[in-house]
């Protein structure tokens, strides 16, 4: 009773599930198929991991499946699922907190949700009696590859906090804005670790998300019960455009998959507070600009320097809010030729020796003396402005944590999960 076999089925319905199934087999079967993100399989195969369990999720806009469908209101309504709690990071489950702003617990009007603040006066973990409301908690937030976001680190914080309760937390994979491919930029030191770098990883890591929970479970000994669903027809060295998946902003101002490629090679940029990036304007972390830099002469420099996958464009416009708001601003806009060989670490610390060598003055490029500190922690080190202070090439510095990557590079070969 309540089973159906394929004996018992009419030819008619042979051939209706036929014509139904063999155009999903086929697109997997080509090299063109679209990914199918790990929500999707989730939902298709793995809703058994959490059979009888109550599950909490954690998540924001960017958590839909491929027609945009939010992963909170498909886990609500799925019957296989009991989902009793959602967690918010940095901005709210859906996206409307202002980039640092605290908040509190609340309820999600869609859902009806109770929903658990991982950006409150309680800190970045789930507390002991949200814990205590859930057996599972699910993660399906996408990532934009640079350890300066806030997003990674709820997840690790969500796994020593589950390690700690012996709860299950399963990860659904997303792609990795530069192909899973790109290694880059310093390893954080101790000294700097925050919670814009929680532990030492490069600033740019080369792995989705999965993979790098997978990573910092075993390389940090968090420990805890992990589960990882991973993605279909996801290579290394896609595109964004090349998964077929739509792109949900990340944050308010990073609205594309360009935009996220460029945070990880602007943001520390916006930290010396003489530069706008961007931000204000309609290209936020994609342009660097300043009153006082000459365009022309900037593009010419920086595109003379053949940084890999990237081009740089004049560029002039008045920002709308931000640094140097209602003021005329020049400088360069980077295009993104090829995600997969931009090196963003490397094109920022270009970037920052050309200001130095060409615009050091007080009323110029300089090194604000109450930003110092929140610049050197976004980088994790505080050698990078040393050198460009100390006249270093962009190449030299470069080259000094090429070893400390050698190391990395090792260690996450064991946690890849794509070819």
């Amino acid at each position: 009773m309540g089973t159906c076999s394929p004996q018992r089925l009419s030819a008619k319905s042979r051939l209706s599930i036929l014509i139904a199934v063999v155009p999903l087999l086929l697109a997997c079967a080509t090299s063109h198929a679209r990914v199918y993100s790990g929500l999707e399989l989730f939902l298709a195969r793995h809703t058994s991991l959490v059979a009888g369990m109550r599950v909490g999720l954690l998540t924001n806009p960017t958590g839909v499946d491929a027609n945009l469908q939010s992963s909170a209101d498909l886990l609500k309504r799925d019957p296989r699922v009991n989902l009793v709690a959602l967690f918010a990071p940095e901005h709210g489950i859906r996206g409307n907190v202002r980039a640092g702003d605290s908040f509190g617990n609340g309820h999600d009007t869609k859902t009806g949700l109770p929903v658990y603040s991982l950006y409150g006066a309680n800190g970045h973990k789930p507390s002991k009696e949200a814990l205590a409301k859930i057996d599972a908690l699910i993660y399906d937030i996408q990532d934009v590859g640079s350890r300066a976001y806030t997003f990674i680190w709820h997840l690790a914080e969500c796994m020593k906090a589950a390690a700690l309760a012996g709860k299950l937390v399963i990860v659904l994979d997303r792609p990795d804005p530069f192909g899973g491919v790109v290694v880059d930029g310093p390893v954080s030191e101790k000294k700097y670790l925050s919670f814009i770098g929680l532990y030492p990883i490069p600033r740019v890591y080369g792995m989705t998300v999965g993979e790098l929970a997978r990573y910092l479970n075993t390389e940090e000994h968090i420990g805890c019960k992990l589960k990882v669903v991973p993605m279909v027809n996801y290579r290394r060295g896609m595109s964004w455009k090349q998964t077929g998946l739509p792109w949900v902003p990340t944050s308010p101002h990073i609205p594309t998959s360009d935009a996220a490629c460029c945070f990880a090679a602007t943001g520390t940029l916006g930290e010396t507070g003489v530069l706008n990036i961007g931000i204000g304007y309609t290209l936020p972390f994609q342009a660097v600009t300043a009153p006082w830099i000459d365009a022309n002469h900037m593009a010419a420099h920086l595109n003379a320097l053949k940084l890999p996958g990237i081009r740089f464009r004049p560029i002039h416009y008045t920002p709308f809010y931000g640094a140097y708001a209602k003021k005329a601003t020049h400088g360069v806009q980077i295009h993104v030729i090829n995600p997969a060989r931009f090196m963003p670490a490397t094109t920022e610390v270009a970037i920052l020796c050309y200001l130095s060598k060409y615009y050091s003055a007080p009323n110029m490029f300089r090194w604000r003396s109450d930003k110092t500190a929140t610049f050197d922690k976004a980088m994790g080190t505080a050698t990078v402005r040393q050198r460009v202070q100390s006249g270093w090439t962009s190449k030299a510095i470069a080259k000094s944590w090429q070893r400390a990557l050698l190391l990395f590079k090792a260690k996450r070969a064991k946690y890849l999960i794509y070819k």
